[in-house]
C-alpha cells in the first residue's frame, strides 16, 4: 500500500482512517475503480487520437528545413487519412453487423410463423383423422393385426403412416 510514504505522526493517522474502511466500502470502491478502468479501456480502443502539436506553416519557411516540415506534414495528413478511413470501415462493419441481425431476425420469425402454420395444419389433418377413423365402424371394432394391414396397404397404395409423414416433415426442417 502506499502508507509506506508517511512516517511518524501522520503515518499512525493514515492507518487509522485505512482502518475505519468497511468491507463494504473496499467493495464499492473496487466496483467503482473497474468501471473507472472499462470506461478507459474505451476511450483508449475506440476514439481516435490526433496530435496537435506538429510543425507550423512557417516553421523553417525560407530556410534550409522547409523541406523537413513538408515531409512532416505530409506524414501527419497520411495518418489523419488513415485514421478516417479506419473510423468509415468501422463505422460500415457495425452497420453491416446490424443489418445482418435484423435480417436474420425477421428470417427467423418467418420461418417460425411458417413452422407454426404448418404444425397446426398437420395436428388438424391429425385431429381429423383420427374423427374419421372413430366414426368407422370397420375400424374401431377392429383388432389390433388389422390395423397393422391396413397401415401396410396405405404404405402400398403410396400413403404412409402419419409418424413416417411427421419424420420427413422434421427431417426439412432446417431451424
Amino acid at each position: 500500500m502506499a502508507l509506506q510514504h508517511f512516517t511518524g505522526h501522520s503515518q499512525e493517522l493514515a492507518l487509522a482512517a485505512a482502518a475505519q474502511i468497511t468491507e463494504e466500502e473496499r467493495e464499492e470502491r473496487r466496483k467503482e475503480a473497474e468501471k473507472l478502468d472499462e470506461k478507459l479501456r474505451f476511450i483508449v480502443e475506440k476514439i481516435p487520437d490526433r496530435r496537435y502539436h506538429i510543425m507550423g506553416s512557417n516553421a523553417g519557411a525560407g530556410s534550409g528545413e522547409f523541406h523537413m516540415y513538408r515531409a512532416s506534414r505530409r506524414r501527419e495528413q497520411e495518418r489523419l487519412e488513415r485514421l478516417d478511413e479506419e473510423w468509415e470501415a468501422q463505422k460500415q462493419a457495425e452497420e453491416f453487423e446490424k443489418k445482418q441481425e435484423e435480417l436474420r431476425k425477421a428470417d427467423e420469425e418467418r420461418t417460425a410463423k411458417k413452422r407454426d402454420k404448418r404444425n397446426r395444419k398437420k395436428e388438424k389433418q391429425k385431429a381429423k383423422k383420427q374423427k374419421q377413423g372413430e366414426g368407422d365402424v370397420a375400424t374401431a371394432g377392429a383388432a389390433p393385426a388389422a390395423d397393422g394391414e391396413q397401415q401396410q396397404q396405405q404404405q402400398q397404395q403410396g400413403g404412409g403412416s402419419s409418424d413416417e409423414e411427421d419424420g420427413k416433415v422434421e427431417q426439412a426442417d432446417l431451424d
